[in-house]
C-alpha cells in the first residue's frame, strides 16, 4: 500500500501501472466534470480527459512534488490547456453561430484566468463534504454513487433496490439541497465542476 503522495509520485515516475490506475480512478470524474463545463459534448470531455491521462503517463518522469496538490495542480493545468486548445479550435470554425462563438471566447477568457488554488480548493472540498454529509441518507447514497463513483441511474437503482424514478427524485433532491446549502460558493464550485 502506498504510504504517502511522495511515494505514489515516485512509483508513478518509475512506471507503476497500479499507481497510475489508482490516480486515474481518483481524478477522472473531477477532470471530466471540469472539462464538460467548457466543451459542448460529453464525448469531447471524455477525449480531453483521456488525453490528459495519456500526457500524465508520457510525462510521468517530469512530475515533481511530494503532495497531492502538486499532482492535482498538474492534472488541472493540463486539462485546462486541453480545453483551451479545443475551444480555440472550435471558435475558429465558421459553422457556429455568433452566439456560440461569443460563448467559446468567454469560456476561453475564463479558462485563461483559471488558476487552481490549494487553499480555495481545500476549503470548497471541505464545505462540499459537510453539505453531502447533511443530506438525507438515501439522497446522499444516490449522489455519491452517481457523482463520485460515476454509476448510472439504472445501476444505482439495482444496488439500492429502488426504482429509477426514485433514483432521479433523490438526485434532484440532493442537488437542490446542496445548491441551497452552498449558494454563497456556487460560482466557485461550478468552476471546479464538483456537481
Amino acid at each position: 500500500m502506498v504510504a504517502t503522495y511522495k511515494d505514489e509520485i515516485k512509483l508513478l515516475q518509475k512506471g507503476d501501472h497500479q499507481v497510475f490506475e489508482k490516480i486515474f480512478k481518483r481524478y477522472y470524474n473531477a477532470l471530466f466534470f471540469f472539462a464538460v463545463h467548457y466543451v459542448k459534448y460529453e464525448s469531447d470531455a471524455e477525449n480531453l480527459v483521456q488525453e490528459t491521462f495519456l500526457s500524465l503517463w508520457e510525462n510521468r518522469k517530469t512530475i515533481q512534488g511530494a503532495s497531492e496538490y502538486s499532482l492535482k495542480a498538474w492534472l488541472y493545468n493540463t486539462i485546462k490547456n486541453k480545453c483551451l486548445n479545443f475551444l480555440e479550435k472550435e471558435a475558429s470554425k465558421k459553422k457556429y453561430s455568433e452566439y456560440l462563438q461569443k460563448k467559446f471566447l468567454l469560456d476561453i477568457y475564463v479558462l485563461k484566468d483559471f488558476d487552481i488554488d490549494e487553499v480555495v480548493f481545500d476549503e470548497l472540498t471541505g464545505l462540499l463534504n459537510k453539505a453531502i454529509e447533511s443530506l438525507p441518507a438515501q439522497s446522499r447514497a444516490v449522489f455519491e454513487m452517481n457523482r463520485l463513483k460515476g454509476m448510472k441511474n439504472k445501476e444505482i437503482a439495482e444496488e439500492l433496490g429502488i426504482s429509477v424514478k426514485a433514483v432521479e427524485a433523490n438526485m434532484t433532491r440532493a442537488l437542490k439541497l446542496l445548491r441551497t446549502h452552498l449558494k454563497d460558493y456556487l460560482t466557485l464550485i461550478l468552476l471546479f465542476r464538483i456537481f
